[in-house]
């Protein structure tokens, strides 16, 4: 059972918090994110809002362990069950994840992480349903039905029109409050 550890994980594993930082473990890369600023945290304070506490349990600055993979992922906001809410992980096994959000930053590297990484490392997850905000143009895009390395459908819209999100979630997630980056 003691098979070759990926040592940048191990690393992450050992690493504390940083002050000041969110991390996560992305394609062999160990990632510091400054922490947000008020665009933002809006955004996700608004789509936090759309699941109701009796069904789902929102989690925001928490890993997410992806099945079979080495990536730990940490969305601006992860959604499970309700009945998860009491269960103890260090990172999230992507197996109990229902939704993940993630509000794109203004910095080229974090661009490509989550258009091009992200959708990749949630869909091998089997993480039903992943959103990205985009406050630089004003859209979003909602991947739903995850196969292999990538969701099937993709629905894209601007900030104003609502995301509607399908089973298991089934949450609309109005976006007329979402703003852009100055």
């Amino acid at each position: 059972m003691g098979g070759i550890r990926d040592p940048g994980l191990e690393l992450y594993e050992r690493l504390g918090p940083v002050e000041g930082f969110s991390m996560e473990y992305v394609r062999g890369d160990i990632v510091l994110t400054a922490i947000p600023d008020t665009v933002h945290n809006r955004i996700v304070h608004l789509v936090r809002g759309c699941f109701p506490g009796e069904r789902f349990a929102p989690w925001s600055t928490q890993a997410v362990a992806i099945t079979a993979q080495t990536d730990r992922p940490d969305p601006d906001l992860t959604v499970t069950h309700a009945d998860h809410g009491d269960d103890y992980f260090t990172a999230l096994p992507s197996a109990l994840v229902l939704f993940v959000l993630e509000v794109v930053s203004t910095t080229r590297p974090a661009i490509r992480r989550d258009y091009e990484d992200k959708p990749e490392i949630y869909a091998q997850g089997g993480i039903p349903v992943y959103l990205l905000v985009d406050p630089n143009d004003g859209t979003w895009r909602l991947h739903t039905d995850p196969e292999g390395t990538e969701y099937r459908t993709v629905h894209k819209g601007v900030f104003g029109e609502p995301v509607v999100v399908p089973a298991p979630v089934e949450v609309t997630v109005p976006t007329g409050r979402f703003r852009r980056y100055p």
